[in-house]
């Protein structure tokens, strides 16, 4: 079977994706959009055993989706992604898609465009029950839908062991691994550690730090600032979970992550980790046995305090949340899971698919088609009063949309609006 996918980039999870993904025993090409930045992990990619195709011209495009047998679009609301399927060459093809948002907010996953793929591919079972999805025939989900998480592999965190410290240590060190952005870090992250009463806490932020001014703000306006660490991004992130005594994942409620690989690489480390309980966490976590899922500040810090003062029970927690990765995060699985997918692709004939009467209007009616919640912000011109993810400068953003269609007048009062 010829694999097709296509893809704008290879950076963060699709990166992760299609290194987890690796060789499934079938020719496997991607297109890229765009010329890679991370070429570190486009190599990471090739060595999984895939072409990798940059840029290629039209016709070169059009000959691929000829001869694939399966095309796989990758779809996280990238404009990029939305203008290649508005010019979408008039052939036959099979078409999957595979969402890299779990689709709880922005961008929200319209139901007629995704029932014009054979098959979709969701990051995390939360997708299944995203009010728009629960709302399609049992029958149509059961048999067009499938969950094959963004995976890396997580091999190497199960082998490592987690170094016993002898003697009482410095520092109980609380640990978060990820974007540092308030569109997926919780507004009140700083509230959260405020409320953890340990005298020797340190919170570690492992992630490029751009908001760390930011935070560091707020917590010097709370007597914790001496609290933080920020060690930026690293190359071997096992290094930072090393130093971590628990592992607090405190995200915008309004986040649009799927796998969540981070959360996944600390628990297969074998960390506690403290969640909050809403939305992908909540299919990750599970409370009380791999992890403790919490509603506020305050319960956070009970929490940490519970796992700082009872050290068997951290351990055993973290041990339980090792063995629940291996079983329910296997690649193997995780593969096996794709192929079938694709099989069931292919007992479909190809057909010429149109996403003309998906993506109507101009560019900035594109954009609106993934926003629910806040759409009368940006119908009445009041972009600012939209929520964090939309003051983003990528993420599927209005300024993000202006860049690549910067004729567009409403984008571009939208961008204005958001500066």
């Amino acid at each position: 079977m010829k694999i097709l996918h296509i893809t704008v980039h290879l950076g963060g999870g699709i990166g992760s994706a299609y290194v987890g993904l690796g060789d499934c025993g079938h020719q496997q090409k991607i297109i890229l959009l765009e010329e890679p930045i991370d070429l570190h992990s486009v190599n990471n990619v090739e060595r999984a055993g895939f072409e990798i195709l940059c840029c290629p011209n039209k016709e070169s495009v059009v000959e691929n989706l000829k001869t694939a047998d399966v095309v796989l679009i990758n779809w996280t609301h990238h404009p990029a992604i939305i203008k290649f399927l508005v010019d979408f060459p008039m052939i036959p093809v099979r078409c999957i898609l595979w969402c890299h948002v779990s689709g709880n907010y922005y961008p929200c996953i319209p139901t007629d465009f995704i029932q014009k793929f054979s098959q979709v591919l969701f990051a995390t079972p939360y997708s299944l029950h995203v009010p728009q999805i629960e709302k399609l025939d049992r029958e149509y989900i059961d048999s067009h839908f499938h969950v094959v998480y963004g995976l890396n592999d997580l091999s190497r965190f199960w082998n490592h062991e987690i170094e016993k410290k002898c003697g009482e240590k410095e520092y109980f060190t609380i640990g978060y691994v990820g974007t540092l952005g308030f569109c997926k870090l919780n507004p009140r992250f700083v509230d959260y550690c405020a409320a953890v009463d340990i005298p020797n806490v340190r919170f570690l932020m492992v992630g490029t730090p751009t908001t760390k001014e930011h935070i560091l703000s707020q917590a010097k306006q709370k007597g914790i600032a001496d609290r933080f660490r920020f060690s930026g991004q690293i190359s071997d992130v096992t290094e930072a979970l090393q130093q971590m005594d628990a592992f607090g994942y405190l995200l915008n409620p309004q986040h649009f992550g799927a796998t969540e690989n981070s959360l996944l690489e600390a628990m297969a480390f074998g960390l506690p980790v403290i969640a909050l309980r809403q939305c992908v966490e909540r299919y990750i976590v599970r409370d009380g046995e791999t992890g403790f899922l919490v509603d506020s500040p305050e319960e956070y810090g009970r929490v940490a305090k519970q796992l700082w003062r009872n050290t068997t029970l951290a351990r055993q927690l973290g041990e339980r949340a090792k063995l629940d990765t291996r079983e329910r995060y296997n690649v193997k699985r995780n593969r096996e899971q794709f192929v079938f997918a694709c099989n069931q692709a292919l007992l479909e004939a190809k057909k010429v698919i149109s996403f003309h009467d998906v993506f109507r209007g101009d560019c900035a009616d594109w954009f609106l088609k993934c926003v629910k919640e806040d759409r009368e912000c940006f119908e009445e011109n009041r972009a600012g009063d939209a929520g964090l993810i939309f003051h983003e400068n990528t993420k599927g953003s209005p300024k993000h949309f202006y860049k690549y269609f910067p004729y567009d007048t409403r984008l571009a009062l939208w961008a204005e609006q958001l500066k």
